[in-house]
């Protein structure tokens, strides 16, 4: 049987128990399905992504606890613990989802509808640099942009207006974000302000650079460029 607990589950990295997985595995299963024709695939990616999402997708923030150590747990602030990059996992994982499933697929709507929810919800939240802080719902815990969220956060809003799942009205925000993005990038030509492999917030430096980031960020300006053709 499924069991998506992260603590004290000997099998949690047999399940998706940590909300990165469902961008690392559940678009693998829907790209099956296209590719073979075979409904079975996105069939279990559903049925998994919606397990997953019932025990860590906070309905009131409409965010991902990162897994379930952070149910609890505060920041010194006194804010729950939403990770930037975590819920960019997620948000980017819906997008790639969408991309691969039929349009007349029965679930698809519930699919739309929780990208719709994350989607206004990052957007009320992104600082006036146009970026994202590490610990969502607590910006002064860091109050410095992080290029990796906000890096998956800029593709999936762009997919999302380049598909009609969020109003044309919020173009000139996902702009602004990947103008700030593109600010991040070094005279060495690398994407900086990247917060390493972690599992939560924690501090990052304008030298610091990763390929989760870098693949993004890439994402990002092809989604960028796709908007910029209209």
């Amino acid at each position: 049987a499924t069991d998506v607990r992260f603590e004290g589950n000997n099998a949690k990295f047999f399940w998706w128990s940590w909300c990165d997985a469902l961008y690392m595995a559940p678009p693998s299963f829907a790209k099956m399905s296209q590719l073979t024709g075979e409904p079975k695939y996105l069939e279990y990616a559903d049925t998994q992504w919606w397990k997953t999402s019932d025990y860590l997708y906070s309905p009131e923030d409409s965010l991902y606890f990162r897994d379930d150590r952070y149910f609890e747990r505060r920041t010194d602030n006194g804010k729950k613990i939403f990770w930037a990059r975590g819920n960019g996992w997620v948000i980017a994982g819906l997008a790639r989802m969408l991309t691969y499933m039929p349009a007349d697929y029965g679930n698809r709507g519930k699919f739309e509808q929780q990208y719709r929810e994350m989607a206004h919800k990052l957007l009320s939240i992104q600082d006036e640099d146009g970026l994202w802080r590490v610990s969502l719902l607590d910006p002064a815990y860091l109050d410095q942009g992080e290029s990796s969220g906000s890096a998956f956060f800029t593709f999936a809003l762009a997919w999302g207006l380049n598909h009609g799942l969020i109003d044309k009205t919020y173009r000139p925000q996902v702009e602004r974000a990947w103008s700030a993005l593109c600010a991040h990038v070094n005279d060495e030509g690398r994407l900086g302000y990247v917060q390493q492999v972690a599992g939560d917030p924690y501090p990052f430096f304008a030298h610091e650079s990763h390929v989760y980031a870098s693949g993004a960020f890439l994402l990002a300006g092809r989604e960028m460029l796709r908007l910029g053709e209209e």
